[in-house]
């Protein structure tokens, strides 16, 4: 007589999956020919060695010609990996460009949500997110739906992301994305603005990128076509 498995609730309970909202970089692919993008991730692991350290990375190839092949896909994928990230999927792709990424191992992923010029922006969600303790190194905060009211400071090496709008009333170290679900109308409020990375809607600054007047100054971060735009309060 065959013995049957019968899972208990202990066993039920000892594993969970969910949906998650995560934010992760993009290489983003204009060209076939990639002789120069093993210096190009060089320059940008030099400004913020941290971010990138063991950081997952998504392809966009969504503006390579449909019919492009990829060739040299696997030399992307192996350059991503001797820098210390962590190729996890490929967006934008055709038929044959998804067969090539599942045959190096890699998840074919959703295009992203791009805004296009001539649309309205969908406003945030009237609720926010309201953090009154100062988010520390290595913490992570995510105001889904809205905007993130900061009320404390933020550390270097935490993470602060909204779908909506940014208003931090501390010192604001670490990484602070707003609109990170596209909506390119989000802007960061900052009191005291040190960020080593802001970003609003996948466009991003690094802190040795910015201009020494807006550092530890009251500043308004907002997206004027594809660049951040600084202005002081």
């Amino acid at each position: 007589m065959s013995e049957v498995s019968v899972r208990t609730d202990q066993q039920a309970a000892s594993f969970a999956m969910k949906a998650g909202q995560f934010t992760i970089p993009t290489l983003i692919l204009r060209d076939p020919d990639v002789s120069g993008l093993d210096e190009f991730l060089a320059d940008q692991i030099a400004r913020l060695p941290a971010f990138f350290d063991q950081a997952p990375i998504a392809i966009d190839v969504s503006q390579l010609p449909a019919q492009e092949q990829l060739t040299e896909f696997p030399l992307v994928v192996g350059i991503l990996r001797g820098h210390g990230m962590v190729p996890v999927g490929v967006r934008g792709a055709s038929a044959a460009q998804q067969a090539q990424a599942r045959a190096l191992e890699l998840a074919v992923m959703p295009a992203g949500r791009p805004v296009a010029a001539t649309t309205t922006t969908k406003s945030p969600a009237s609720h926010a997110l309201v953090v009154d303790k100062p988010v520390r190194s290595g913490q992570r905060i995510y105001a889904d739906g809205g905007d993130l009211i900061l009320m404390a400071g933020v550390s270097s090496g935490a993470e602060v992301l909204a779908e909506g709008h940014i208003h931090a009333y501390g010192p604001l170290r670490g990484r602070a994305m707003a609109g990170v679900s596209g909506n390119a109308r989000a802007r960061v409020f900052c009191r005291e603005f040190g960020a080593e990375l802001v970003s609003i809607a996948g466009r991003y600054r690094v802190s040795e990128d910015l201009e020494s007047r807006f550092i530890g100054r009251t500043v308004q971060i907002s997206l004027v076509g594809d660049s951040l735009e600084f202005t002081l309060l």
